[in-house]
């Protein structure tokens, strides 16, 4: 049985096996795919159908498909949990994983990103793009996420580097937008590129890295049994199995476990903090440990609650109040940060830390330093994360 239900842009389709013993209750599945090409909803929905209809059969439990374009929707949906299996890109995949998901597979290898030009372009390698428009897919994309994150790891800023960005629908209107010269440097899925190159003749100039390709993860407080029976399914297939010999005409062909390794890199992007700082030391557990016992202090730039339920021993509280957005660029006019009253010596040495790669606070607080003349600024990037995971002293 099919059924359609149409609110806004999200779409449900409900797959059960009528035959047999009753179904446990109904599991919901989120399916989100990057926009490499123009595709109807009902054909994406047909797509996915064998796949449903597979776990259906053999966990015995009904299947709910909901299927949005709405990427943003989608990232904000991991951080609620409020699906069973969610099948998407690596950053939705990636970003579930931090909220209570567990990787259970990958379909059909790993893909990439890669920034493309025409042949006639005098850009022949990313520096000479400085300055130029760039067309991106839509703002929360697989390809806009690596793009991003390539360039934020790097200590750069994306929309600096290239002060006119235009997104698309697709990947492949981003190369006809390309084609077209209403950019002039394109950023599509590489398979999706090297089709357009064939036709179009044109150069590529960067590719990201090389992440998972679709995956699919499942929320930790499935029933356990449930949870088996899907890995199962999908991990120790029977491919006698009619249900299962039709994957492979969706382009499930093959299907590998997946862990939270596979993402680490994926989920990094665009959200951790840059992992280079020009003019400034990043440091590690041992390294801190070594120039506080020489004397350097270490602030902790967390709020004053963190602060006090524990902190790493002898480290003094000097809280960064961010309100500006955590992203390279961002407008320290907004924030607040009372060091100048705090340390009067510029040429004394300093270390600040926070929660972690993930924590801006620490980032921010040694850039205003370096910005306001202090001239011996370290970073521990780390942070209390990595102290705790060293097992050294707290208080």
């Amino acid at each position: 049985m099919r059924r359609f239900i149409v609110p806004g842009v999200f779409f449900v389709l409900n797959f059960f096996h009528s035959s047999g013993p009753a179904f446990a209750a109904a599991l919901a599945m989120s399916i989100t795919q990057e926009a490499s090409e123009e595709q109807r909803i009902a054909d994406v929905l047909d797509n996915y159908a064998p796949l449903a209809n597979y776990l259906s059969a053999v966990a015995r439990t009904q299947i709910k498909i909901g299927y949005s374009r709405n990427m943003t929707a989608e990232l904000q949906r991991t951080r609620t949990a409020s699906v069973d299996i969610l099948v998407g890109p690596a950053h939705i995949i990636g970003s579930a994983l931090r909220y209570g998901y567990e990787p259970l597979a990958t379909f059909s290898g790993s893909e990439k990103m890669v920034f493309v030009v025409p042949e006639a372009s005098a850009i022949k390698v990313l520096e000479d793009a400085r300055g130029k428009r760039l067309g991106l897919p839509s703002a929360d994309s697989l390809a806009a996420y690596l793009a991003l994150g390539e360039f934020n790891s790097k200590g750069l800023q994306l929309k600096s580097y290239f002060p006119q960005i235009k997104n698309y629908s697709s990947h492949e209107i981003a190369l006809y937008a390309l084609e077209m010269n209403a950019v002039d440097v394109a950023v599509a899925e590489y398979r999706v590129a090297e089709k357009w190159l064939s036709k179009n003749k044109g150069r590529v100039i960067q590719e990201t890295k090389s992440v998972p390709s679709l995956g699919i993860a499942l929320n930790a407080t499935l029933d356990q049994a449930i949870r088996r029976k899907i890995r199962d399914a999908l991990l120790s297939p029977n491919p006698k199995r009619p249900a299962f010999a039709q994957l492979a005409s969706v382009g499930i062909v093959e299907i590998k476990a997946a862990t939270e390794e596979d993402y680490r890199y994926v989920s990094t992007l665009g959200y951790f903090t840059p992992t280079v700082l020009q003019g400034i030391r990043i440091l590690n557990a041992e390294d801190v440990q070594d120039l506080m016992a020489k004397g350097v202090p270490l602030y902790d730039v967390r709020i004053d609650k963190e602060y006090k339920e524990k902190h790493i021993k002898g480290a003094l509280p000097l809280t960064y109040a961010e309100k500006s957005k955590k992203e390279v660029g961002y407008d320290a006019k907004q924030d607040e940060f009372k060091l100048a009253e705090t340390v009067k010596d510029k040429d004394s040495p300093l270390i600040f830390a926070c929660n972690g790669g993930e924590c801006w606070k620490s980032y921010k607080a040694s850039v205003w330093a370096q910005s306001q003349g202090y001239k011996n600024v370290y970073w521990f990037r780390g942070g209390f994360p990595e102290w705790k995971a060293k097992n050294l002293p707290m208080e």
